[in-house]
């Protein structure tokens, strides 16, 4: 599909972008900006597109996304607990971060080397997600120095991260592959997947969207996506099924079919090579956390 290229906008007496974010749904917006982003799902869940990587994200969770990688997150109205509105905290901010040379400041080299590997997009977890989320909390209130310098210590903390804590998303395969050009040719099959997993997809069907043959498709599908197309195809409606899974009382076989599958054996196979346990564990583990 065809990330948008987003110019985004700082307030004219910052360095960076801070925004509150308050909305009743996040719409499936596929794009990229130059900008590195953090992104705080203070109160919301829904699905996450980093890069070739696909995912259900939960509330609390914290992300920071590189320059130029395409992303999006989604979530329809009500998709909350108890249909509350989804609140966030975004971040965005220039390499240069109007002037500072990251690159030249001994100091700074944990912070080059996250620039780095945020390319790919990163996760964090643990005591290194609580210390950052305090941070970001704190931002809102400051201004002047004291702001900027608590951005630096956000990314100084990342940049520390033990593995343990932070997680890297996209393939590097994806990061080093992505060309505007090239994701242009599928924008209209993706979007089409996208809207239209949860039904009957014929390989034939989405190669004529593409107007190629199913070999020439399937070839550059991979190319361009990193996936096979039923892999891909498979990753959304996994991803639906942990929703429902979660947060409905369907059974699952009920949601098998309904998230399109049309065997529940290959459904439960395909869920246990995802998550590494059956639908019903995924749901009694879940369970447990809430």
């Amino acid at each position: 599909m065809k990330p948008i290229n987003v110019r985004l906008s700082k307030p004219p007496q910052s360095s960076f972008k801070f925004k509150k974010i308050q909305k009743e749904s996040l719409e499936f917006n596929w794009h990229y900006h130059p900008e590195y982003e953090i992104m705080f799902m203070y109160k919301s869940r829904g699905k996450r597109f980093v890069g070739d990587n696909i995912d259900y994200y939960q509330e609390g969770d914290l992300f920071f996304i590189g320059p130029n990688l395409p992303h999006t997150w989604y979530s329809p109205p009500g998709a909350n607990s108890n249909g509350s509105i989804h609140e966030a905290i975004l971040v965005q901010f220039k390499d240069n971060m109007n002037g500072i040379q990251f690159r030249q400041i001994p100091e700074f080299i944990s912070i080059v080397h996250l620039f780095s590997i945020a390319r790919r997009g990163l996760q964090f977890f643990g005591k290194t997600r609580e210390e950052i989320v305090n941070l970001l909390f704190k931002i809102e209130h400051l201004d002047g120095a004291d702001r900027l310098l608590t951005l630096l210590k956000i990314l100084d903390i990342m940049g520390h991260a033990d593995k343990s804590e932070r997680k890297i998303l996209s393939s590097i395969e994806f990061t080093n592959r992505f060309q505007e050009k090239e994701q242009s040719r599928i924008d209209k099959v993706c979007t089409y997947i996208n809207q239209n997993y949860k039904k009957k997809l014929k390989l034939e069907d989405v190669a004529a969207i593409a107007n190629m043959s199913t070999t020439a498709f399937s070839r550059f599908f991979k190319k361009s996506t990193g996936k096979t197309f039923v892999n891909y195809v498979n990753e959304l409606r996994i991803g639906w099924a942990c929703k429902l899974l979660i947060e409905t009382e369907m059974t699952i076989a009920e949601i098998c079919y309904e998230v399109g599958f049309n065997n529940l054996s290959n459904f439960n196979r395909r869920f246990y090579e995802r998550h590494k346990m059956s639908p019903r564990q995924y749901r009694q583990s879940f369970g447990a956390k809430l």
